[in-house]
């Protein structure tokens, strides 16, 4: 199993809100969410707001020694998940797309941070399942990971409630 297979699973496990009750995403249903039944308890409004979350949250992450917190499994779903405002000029697959690409250069710095700061060094009190993850393997100090297919593979199961449980 590898990183992005434990981000899923991850992500599967968040609860999610449907006629009052909380469950797990594994179990929603389509009906579900076509009937918009499901409150995802999410930060963010539409995937507008969510762009522009990540894109501070990239600044911040590249310009900082520390690692900076952030809810990735929220984000994955969100970026599943969330609509675009009714405003006409945006189209939603290009927003969510958007949203791969800065998570991937988070995600990436997030990787440089780790192995420039920490690796061999400290383990950094902050981090989360993917960080624990990427710490058991050496990296380089420069590496460029190619994140983007997989994270739209997760989104795309997502999206499409391929949950395979």
């Amino acid at each position: 199993m590898d990183v992005y297979e434990v981000l899923f699973q991850k992500c599967l496990e968040h609860m999610v809100i449907v006629d009052g009750k909380k469950i797990p995403l594994w179990a929603i249903s389509k009906e579900d969410i076509e009937e918009e039944k499901v409150c995802f308890d999410l930060e963010w409004e539409s995937l507008q707001d969510l762009v522009i979350f990540l894109y501070e949250l990239k600044i911040e992450q590249r310009n900082s020694k520390e690692l900076i917190k952030f809810p990735i499994e929220k984000i994955l779903i969100g970026i599943a998940f969330l609509k675009s405002k009714k405003s006409g000029y945006s189209n939603t697959d290009d927003t969510s797309n958007i949203c791969i690409n800065y998570l991937s250069d988070i995600i990436t710095a997030r990787i440089n941070c780790i192995s420039k700061y920490y690796y061999l060094i400290k383990k950094p009190l902050n981090t989360n399942i993917f960080d624990e993850v990427i710490l058991k393997f050496p990296q380089k100090k420069d590496i460029r990971t190619n994140n983007i297919e997989d994270i739209k593979e997760i989104v795309f199961k997502l999206k499409n409630l391929q949950f395979d449980i």
